[in-house]
């Protein structure tokens, strides 16, 4: 039985090339080839799973080459990741088939992302770093090809490169943590194991600590913790995240919001008994990395317009959250985990359900993404509207909705956090983005749904077919319905899991804020006191527009007058260098020529130059004697 969980990231693989070639020549019928073999990884998927209910893993693994094995590990905490991914991919790969109904090349897209799926399953279910960098690869390069799908139009074009260029910083760093770790542990790990097995870290994380001291293994997480940054968008490296959504709406629902940007989290998660074994300052900078995030995103969401980028920055914030609760573990042990991951899950359905909301919109409005520019489509398009809703109630949090549930667990351990080290700066952090959420999430509805149309466009709305709308009615459901598993899934995660229950004022604070920044969001954008509290004649509002000028600082100053300069020089010393090859090389040419010379095939020629060469190495012994 275990040889048939390797076609979790089989199946679709096998449909990356299918697709292409079936689509090439049925291109009416391309995505269907996608949807029934990510069908297959997901029902696979929840054979493991049904398999790990009376059992601790599913482990099989081969030698690839020296001490580095290839293969699947398969523990609960990763087919939670698994079903995620395979769900998630089948709900919008089928939604996509109307979305890109249009599309003359659909046949690369489904071509494209069956491969970025492929990707995304095999890096979950990896029994080895090695093999789990490699997906991860396979993963940004996907990333680079269907955020740049419609290349023709410039934005998307830049904004592929710079995606791919951002995440290669935090790969970069990954791959040297991998060395760091590979050279410490090459001499010492048992015969047969792999150093960079995930069973073997995860297993004895603490003696691994014990024998290359917690420092060191502090480096190799920090920088296993860059990747991560990269990956998932943290601050600050963050700034690939909304360029992104130049890419389409579905590329945006299933990886700028569901699966690829929590790889960054996965990976944390997955290496937790490494960070917790490592010195303090490991889980300290997630959590303080993870929550800043989670409230810097939410300052600049208030101030976009644009209806994917809004959703975009979203979910950068809660990513942050994510990563926060994870950090936590420094303190609350591994209920960081399972609160990061459960939070993890409930944000993959109202995260796509949002995209492919905002999706419907844009095929309608043909493209149109400002959201000033709409208005008064709750009357023309009222079932994406309700479910719009339904996705913006859980990203804010309301209660009994799933966003209710998972977040205020994390806000919850994170006042655990303060109460047992003293330390408040998580809790306020992640506190006080739950009113920047609820505002930009209502000023997004109020915006595109309130009051009346503000374009023809919006005038000539309508909803599609319902049949197209049957994925978002699932996530609308399951936004609304998740908060029952929520002890359920901690439990299938870690049986000793605690759920904190902060006093009853600290735990009211949250929803007091997330109504609050409802309140203050209808008061601007849909009362209509826009004129008495106009926010653009801030001091402040100018600085946040331009995103803090992170764009400005990584752009002009860092790549422009630093790395340009340098690869300037590197160009010329290298340029001079091969020149320096290139006459060495003439020269050793010419000598040969003239060595060519000598070969007359004259045979008394030869032997008259024998005596006279040996005459002279005579000479020369002789000379050195007498010295």
């Amino acid at each position: 039985m275990v040889s048939i969980y390797y076609f979790i990231f089989l199946l679709p693989l096998f449909g990356f090339p299918l697709e292409y070639i079936i689509g090439k020549y049925r291109l009416k019928y391309s995505g269907i080839f996608s949807s029934v073999m990510v069908l297959g990884s997901l029902i696979l998927v929840i054979l493991a799973y049904l398999y790990l209910l009376h059992h601790n893993f599913i482990y099989s693994h081969y030698t690839w080459f020296y001490n580095i094995d290839v293969g699947i590990y398969i523990s609960h905490l990763t087919v939670i990741m698994a079903m995620m991914v395979a769900f998630m991919s089948l709900m919008i790969t089928l939604f996509a088939m109307f979305y890109m109904k249009d599309d003359p090349r659909k046949n690369i897209y489904f071509s494209e992302t069956s491969l970025f799926i492929a990707g995304m399953l095999g890096l979950v279910v990896s029994s080895n770093l090695v093999l789990f960098f490699l997906f991860w690869e396979i993963v940004g390069l996907c990333s680079y090809l269907l955020i740049g799908f419609w290349f023709f139009k410039p934005n998307a074009a830049a904004a592929a490169k710079k995606a791919f260029i951002v995440t290669r910083v935090g790969d970069l760093l990954f791959i040297i943590g991998m060395g760091v770790l590979f050279a410490k542990l090459v001499n010492i790990v048992p015969a047969g194991t792999s150093p960079l097995s995930i069973p073997y870290l995860i297993d004895n994380a603490q003696s691994i600590a014990s024998a290359i001291g917690p420092d060191v293994l502090a480096l190799a997480t920090i920088l296993f913790l860059a990747g991560a940054v990269a990956k998932s968008a943290q601050f600050p490296l963050h700034v690939w995240l909304p360029d992104s959504m130049e890419g389409p709406t579905t590329v945006s629902a299933l990886i700028h919001a569901a699966t690829m940007v929590t790889a960054g989290v996965y990976l944390v998660a997955r290496l937790f008994p490494l960070f917790y074994y490592s010195a303090s300052f490991s889980l300290y900078a997630v959590a303080i990395i993870g929550s800043f995030t989670a409230f810097y995103a939410g300052i600049l969401a208030i101030v976009v317009n644009d209806i994917k980028r809004v959703i975009a920055y979203s979910t950068i914030s809660e990513l942050g959250y994510m990563m926060a609760a994870i950090g936590l573990g420094g303190v609350i042990g591994y209920s960081g985990v399972t609160f990061g991951m459960y939070h993890l899950v409930v944000h993959a359905v109202f995260k796509a359900l949002l995209f492919m909301s905002a999706g419907v919109i844009l095929v309608m409005l043909m493209e149109l993404r400002n959201i000033k520019d709409m208005g008064g489509l709750f009357r023309k398009m009222p079932v994406t509207a309700i479910l719009m809703l339904i996705g913006v109630v859980t990203l804010a949090a309301i209660p009994p909705t799933a966003g209710y549930f998972s977040r205020d667990q994390i806000i919850s351990g994170a006042y655990e956090y303060f109460v047992n080290s003293g330390n408040i700066i998580p809790w306020l952090l992640l506190v006080f983005g739950e009113i920047l959420t609820a505002i930009y999430a209502f000023r997004l509805y109020f915006l595109v749904f309130a009051g009346k149309p503000r374009s023809k466009l919006a005038e000539k709305a309508h909803d599609p077919k319902l049949i197209y709308l049957v994925p978002l009615m699932v996530l609308a459901f399951l936004s609304l319905t998740l908060g029952i598993i929520q002890k359920p899934f901690y439990t299938f995660l870690d049986s000793s899991v605690k759920i904190y229950s902060p006093p009853f004022i600290i735990a009211a604070i949250p929803v007091i804020f997330s109504f609050l920044g409802i309140a203050i969001a209808y008061a601007i954008y849909r009362y209509n006191v826009k004129g008495y509290t106009n926010i653009t004649k801030n001091p402040l509002y100018k600085i946040i527009k331009n995103k803090f000028y992170f764009d400005w600082l990584y752009t002009e100053i860092i790549s422009e007058r630093i790395i340009l300069p340098i690869s300037y020089l590197i160009g010329v010393a290298e340029r001079k260098f091969n020149d320096r090859i290139d006459s060495a090389g003439k020269d050793i040419s010419d000598i040969g020529t003239d060595f060519r010379k000598i070969e007359t095939g004259d045979i008394p020629f030869y032997v008259a130059f024998l005596i006279i060469g040996m005459i002279v190495i005579f000479a020369i012994i002789e000379l050195i004697g007498v010295i």
